[in-house]
């Protein structure tokens, strides 16, 4: 089913229940998930990996572009069309659109 390192057996990660022994305890090791029962490696793929979160702080943009506004007048226009592109309901920006 894998490739061979050494006398142990690789497979790609699918449930973290080991296909050789039933057992549930890993150890992540150098880019592998070791059975802890039966020292089988599992090759950890992207898809194995949790996935990654990130936060958006569209306020501070917001922020940032108003600012851009007061301090780049001729240019205001621009900023106040990306913050409505962020916030349509931005009533602040109105003025800036005139």
């Amino acid at each position: 089913m894998g490739e061979k390192r050494g006398l142990e057996e690789i497979t790609k990660m699918k449930p973290m229940i080991c296909e050789r022994c039933g057992g549930v305890d890993f150890k992540d090791v150098d880019g592998y998930r070791i059975c802890q029962y039966c020292n089988t490696n599992y090759r950890i793929t992207p898809e194995d990996l949790p996935a990654k979160t990130s936060t958006i702080a569209l306020q501070d943009d917001i922020r940032l572009l108003l600012q851009k506004c007061k301090d780049d007048p001729a240019n205001a226009r621009r900023y106040a069309s990306l913050i409505l592109d962020i916030d349509p309901s931005n009533s602040e920006v109105k003025k800036y659109l005139k």
